[in-house]
Formats: structure tokens, C-alpha cells, sequence
């Protein structure tokens, strides 16, 4: 299949992947912004271009000889964690990847796979610049003649369950969006790690695979699960759709990645998005559920308080 091309090998689901293409004996090459941390994706084997989706130069020499390119990169990580200095998420999550697509287009690059989401209804993609992101690069991918994979998780278990979206065991805390009544089925990294993998190996795989958990819990079922797991009962915090949907508003142009993740909580509020874990498990994935995220998550922390 010829050189893989990882952009987002950095963050946490493209590190999974590297790891699981290392492992299968994949020729990796990873792009890393100037100045990432790559002695990880050195020790897998990986080779090390540095690029950036907001130079277009540097995406030309990325994807060349690439037969594959598997994309996860987006910004909105480290803009909520404060560590995007000079970026924006519309810089490098709508412009950046709209000019990967071209330059892979241009390369001759035979697959590219996108990581994109679920849920992306008219409701979402107004409310979060994130959505309206992920939309055109996969209406972009859908008018090239270039052979695209989109994949389309759920929720990650590892953003939803933890501190960065509210929820502190450490505090006895929790955050409640809306009424927090509307089930959904939060899936694994690794489980979308292993998907992507697979489905950037196979011989003819689907255009779009939607993939979520296989356990459907409301945020309400969430926070019981903390509390069964942890003994204690957690203060719970609602914040209401109205006051949802003016922050989303409000923030759009200012703080777009926070306005992002108000804009998905209240549109997962109102809307199921109906991802279950079929299309796992016709890959061959039996996904992990979010009441075994929720023990993994507790039983982690109390091993690192000691």
C-alpha cells in the first residue's frame, strides 16, 4: 500500500493509531507541527515530516509517494486546553483541512481517510464552528475524485466523562447539560482507533462509517454511574438549554471552540443521533461500554491518588 501519511499522530486518537500501524508493521509517516513532542512516534518506528495544516507547502512534501492518508488533526484540544497559540479553529479545522484534501488530491494520494462526527444535523453545524468545520471538508472529500473514507464517531468517552465537559470526581461535581434526559452512546478512542485502522487497511471499504458505544445512557445515568463507582453522591450543575444556546451564540466568534462544545451539548440534549455500534462490530470491534469507561476512569484515579 506504500507510505500511510498520519496528520494528528500528536494528539491522543492519532496516537493510538500510530500505535496500532506500528504494530500491524504499517510504513508510517507522521506530520508534526515544529516543535511537538515526536519521541513517542520515533520509538513506533514512524517517519517524522514536520508540517502544519496552515502551510500549504509544507502539506505538499507531507503527502508525497503517500498511497494513504489518515487525518485526525483539528485544533480544538488545545485551544480549550490554552495551548494553540496563533491559531484559530477555523484556520486549521475548516482552511487547513480543505487544503490537506487538495494537496492529497494533487499527490495522487489513493485513500484518504477523515475523521469527522456524528450528528452532524442543521441544528449542530449552525451551532458549532467545529460541525460546520467537519461538513465541508466532508462535502469537500465527496467532490473529489479522490477515494475517501469519512468516519463518524460518537462522543468520545474520554472527553465526555472527564473534567475538560464537567465531570469532577475529585470534586463529587457534575455538570449537566439541558435536562440531560436524552440517551446516547459514547464510544472509546481506542474503539475509533482501531476502526480507522482497519478501514484504512481494507480492500474496499464503505465511503462513510458512522461508529458509536454500544450502551445508550442519558447524562443524568452518567453521573449515577460516578456515583455507584465512587460511593458518594455527586452536586449536580444544570445548565439549561436557553442558557446552551446564548453561550454558543455569544462566544461563535470570540471563542469558537467553546461555543463548539455548548453548541454539541445542547444539540446532543435535544437529538439522538441514533449511532449505535453495528458498524463496529461488522469491523470486527466489540466496543467498550460507558459503564466501563466510568469504573476505568475511577478505578485509574484512585491508583494515581495512592
Amino acid at each position: 500500500m506504500g507510505t500511510l501519511l498520519l496528520c494528528g499522530g500528536t494528539g491522543v486518537l492519532g496516537g493510538r493509531i500510530a500505535t496500532l500501524l506500528a504494530g500491524r508493521g504499517v510504513r508510517v509517516r507522521v506530520m508534526v507541527r515544529a516543535g511537538s513532542d515526536e519521541s513517542a512516534l520515533r520509538a513506533l518506528g514512524a517517519e517524522i515530516v514536520t508540517g502544519d495544516l496552515t502551510d500549504p507547502a509544507s502539506l505538499d512534501r507531507a503527502v508525497t509517494d503517500a498511497g494513504t492518508v489518515v487525518s485526525t488533526a483539528n485544533a480544538i484540544g488545545r485551544l480549550l486546553a490554552g495551548r494553540a497559540r496563533g491559531l484559530t479553529l477555523d484556520a486549521v479545522d475548516r482552511v487547513g483541512n480543505l487544503a490537506l484534501v487538495r494537496a492529497a488530491e494533487t499527490a495522487g494520494v489513493e485513500r484518504f481517510v477523515f475523521v469527522s462526527m456524528s450528528g452532524l444535523s442543521a441544528a449542530m453545524v449552525a451551532r458549532s464552528p467545529f460541525a460546520a468545520a467537519k461538513r465541508q471538508t466532508e462535502r469537500a472529500l465527496a467532490a473529489s475524485p479522490m477515494p475517501s473514507v469519512v468516519v463518524r464517531p460518537s462522543r468520545f468517552q474520554e472527553t465526555w466523562l472527564s473534567p475538560r465537559t464537567g465531570i469532577h470526581p475529585d470534586r463529587r461535581l457534575a455538570v449537566v447539560y439541558g435536562r440531560g434526559r436524552t440517551p446516547e452512546r459514547l464510544v472509546a478512542v481506542g474503539d475509533v482507533a482501531e476502526a480507522c485502522v482497519r478501514l484504512a487497511l481494507a480492500g474496499d471499504p464503505p465511503s462513510t462509517v458512522e461508529v458509536g458505544g454500544s450502551e445508550a445512557l442519558t447524562r443524568h445515568q452518567v453521573v449515577d454511574g460516578f456515583e455507584r463507582e465512587t460511593g458518594t453522591r455527586f452536586r449536580r450543575i444544570r445548565v439549561p438549554r436557553p442558557a446552551l444556546a446564548a453561550g454558543s451564540r455569544a462566544l461563535r466568534r470570540a471563542k469558537p471552540e467553546l461555543a463548539s462544545i455548548l453548541g454539541m451539548a445542547l444539540t446532543a440534549d435535544e437529538e439522538d443521533d441514533g449511532v449505535g455500534p453495528d458498524a463496529l462490530r461488522r469491523l470486527g470491534i466489540e466496543p467498550r461500554t460507558t459503564s466501563q469507561a466510568i469504573s476505568d476512569l475511577v478505578r485509574e484515579r484512585v491508583a494515581a491518588d495512592g
